[in-house]
């Protein structure tokens, strides 16, 4: 297990393969996060941990980021989900989440990132807002990335793109 930082009694670390299914009951039991299979949650666990991250107080899971670099522009790092649960909320556990990360030798190279959120998500709006500023990057977004349609019914998600970031890399 490799340990990024402790923060404010909180262990932030990679996840493993094994954390996959820990993570998937903390999505499901953490409103109004979007559910994804349990061997989707094992897979960005294991495949992408050195892009991923979980924060644990006392053992039990209270925040996770989940991302990876896109292929075609590694230097765009997409963060897929954001959770912070009840115990974890109110220290900016996200953002500092969020900043282990991109600090890792595995983010080198990384100059934006990129997230989708839907019109409805005031939360995520705040807090990559609040990013933005904190890197001193810029926010732009991109209405209806991906649409309802595309999405299955699904609410359409716009894209936001968050750069030059300034975070520093290991």
């Amino acid at each position: 297990m490799k340990i990024d930082d402790e923060f404010d009694g909180i262990t932030l670390r990679e996840p493993t393969a094994e954390d996959g299914a820990r993570l998937n009951t903390f999505v499901r039991i953490t409103p109004p996060l979007d559910m994804n299979s349990c061997y989707c949650n094992v897979l960005q666990c294991d495949h992408f941990s050195e892009t991923c991250i979980l924060a644990e107080k006392d053992g039990e899971l209270v925040g996770y980021v989940t991302c990876y670099r896109k292929p075609k522009e590694p230097n765009v790092f997409f963060l897929w989900q954001v959770g912070v649960g009840k115990e974890g909320r109110g220290h900016g556990l996200a953002t500092t989440m969020i900043q282990a990360i991109l600090a890792r030798q595995s983010c080198r190279g990384v100059t934006e990132l990129h997230t989708t959120i839907t019109k409805s998500n005031e939360p995520s709006r705040r807090l990559f807002a609040s990013f933005a500023k904190k890197e001193g990057a810029e926010m732009t977004e991109y209405e209806n990335h991906f649409t309802s349609e595309m999405l299955d019914g699904h609410a359409a998600e716009s894209l936001f793109r968050i750069g030059p970031l300034s975070t520093p890399k290991s």
